[in-house]
C-alpha cells in the first residue's frame, strides 16, 4: 500500500525529472524518500524509469522513495512510452500556468544538447519558462545561505557578453534582484553589489571601458529608479568582482549582479555547490532547480548528493535558506 503524502503548507508542487540518463530521478527519489513531497504536489516522470532505477539501486531508499513518489506521477498525454526531458518539462509548464499563483515549479537538471537533439530552441531552461510565460524581463537568481548572485546575461558565449551586455540588461537585473530581496526574502532595504566586466572593474579605463560606458550609467539608473520609486533600496558599483564576493560573503552586500555565467556563478558555487538554488525571477510563478548538472558520470550508482534538490523543493515552498557562516 502507497503511503499517503503528508498535507500541503505551501504551494502545490509540480516536479520534473530532467535528464532520464541524468540523476534526476534518483533526486526525485531522494525527495521523495526524505518526505519532501505533499499532498497535491505532481511530478511529471517516467514512471517506468524510476520503478527500475529504485529496482537498481537495492536501497531502502530507493524502494521508499518510488513508494511516496508512483501517486503523484502524472500521465503526459500523447507519450505511451519513454518520456523524454522535453517533453516532460512542456507538460510540467502546462500544469503550472493553469493556476501559476497556487503551482511551483521545480526542475531537475536537463542536458541541454540532447534538449536541442529534442527540437528544443532555447539555451535552457530559464530562456524557455520566459517564453512560456510570455515575459520579457526575467533574470536568473542563484541563492544559497550565504549568496545571492543574479546574472545580467545567462547563457551566451564568453565572447558575446560584452556586446550584450546593455544598460537596460544590468538594470532589469538589479531591478529584480532588489524587488526578491524585498518581497520574497525579506530584506526590505538590501544593499546590491554590481560588478564590473573587466579586471579590476577596468581600473579606470586602462582594462577596458564597459564599466564606464555601460555598466556605472546602469548603477545610476538603478539608483534613480529606487529613489523615483521611493524603495530603500541601494546599489553600489562597478566594483571589482573578485573583492565583491568576499563582501557580500561576510553581510556587507545583500546581493550581486554578476555580468557573465561564469563570473557568477564560479564562486557561488565554490560555496554553494551541495546547498545552491536556481531560481528564475520575473515569472508569474515560482521556479527553483538544484545548481548543478545531470552528472551522467554518476547516474544509476546511488552517488548523487540531493542536498541541492531538497534546497530548491524547499525555496519552492517559500522557506527561505538559513544563513551560515562557515
Amino acid at each position: 500500500m502507497n503511503p499517503r503524502p503528508p498535507k500541503r503548507r505551501g504551494p502545490r508542487l509540480i516536479l520534473t525529472q530532467g535528464d532520464p540518463e541524468g540523476i534526476g530521478p534518483e533526486l526525485l527519489l531522494h525527495v521523495a524518500a526524505a518526505g519532501a513531497l505533499e499532498e497535491g504536489d505532481r511530478v511529471v516522470a517516467d514512471r517506468s524509469v524510476l520503478r527500475r532505477l529504485a529496482t537498481h539501486l537495492g536501497t531502502e531508499w530507493g524502494d521508499r522513495g518510488f513508494e511516496a513518489i508512483e501517486p503523484l506521477i502524472v500521465r503526459v498525454p500523447g507519450v505511451s512510452r519513454s518520456l523524454g526531458q522535453v517533453a516532460a518539462l512542456t507538460h510540467a509548464v502546462d500544469l503550472v500556468l493553469e493556476d501559476p499563483d497556487g503551482h511551483a515549479l521545480v526542475t531537475a537538471p536537463i542536458d541541454k544538447a540532447r534538449c536541442r537533439d529534442e527540437g528544443f530552441e532555447h539555451p535552457g531552461h530559464t530562456e524557455y519558462l520566459a517564453h512560456r510565460a510570455g515575459v520579457e524581463e526575467y533574470a536568473m537568481l542563484m541563492v544559497g545561505p550565504r549568496l545571492r548572485v543574479v546574472l545580467a546575461t545567462i547563457h551566451v558565449p564568453l565572447r558575446a557578453v560584452a556586446e550584450l551586455l546593455t544598460n537596460g540588461a544590468i538594470a532589469t537585473a538589479g531591478r529584480l534582484l532588489a524587488t526578491a530581496l524585498d518581497e520574497h526574502f525579506g530584506i526590505p532595504r538590501p544593499r546590491i553589489g554590481v560588478l564590473g566586466l573587466n579586471p579590476h572593474a577596468g581600473e579606470r579605463g586602462l582594462l577596458g571601458h564597459e564599466e564606464r560606458d555601460v555598466i556605472a550609467p546602469a548603477v545610476h539608473a538603478l539608483q534613480s529608479w529606487a529613489e523615483e520609486s521611493q524603495r530603500p533600496y541601494s546599489f553600489v558599483g562597478p566594483m571589482a568582482a573578485d573583492t565583491a564576493f568576499p563582501l557580500h560573503a561576510g553581510g556587507e552586500y545583500d546581493g550581486l549582479v554578476a555580468m557573465y555565467h561564469d563570473q557568477g556563478l564560479g564562486p557561488f558555487k565554490l560555496l554553494h555547490m551541495s546547498d545552491g538554488v536556481n531560481m528564475t525571477l520575473g515569472l508569474p510563478f515560482m521556479r527553483t532547480s538544484p545548481d548543478h548538472g545531470t552528472a551522467r558520470d554518476i547516474a544509476g550508482l546511488g552517488l548523487a548528493n540531493p542536498a541541492s534538490m531538497l534546497a530548491a523543493v524547499a525555496l519552492a515552498r517559500g522557506r527561505l535558506p538559513r544563513a551560515r557562516r562557515d
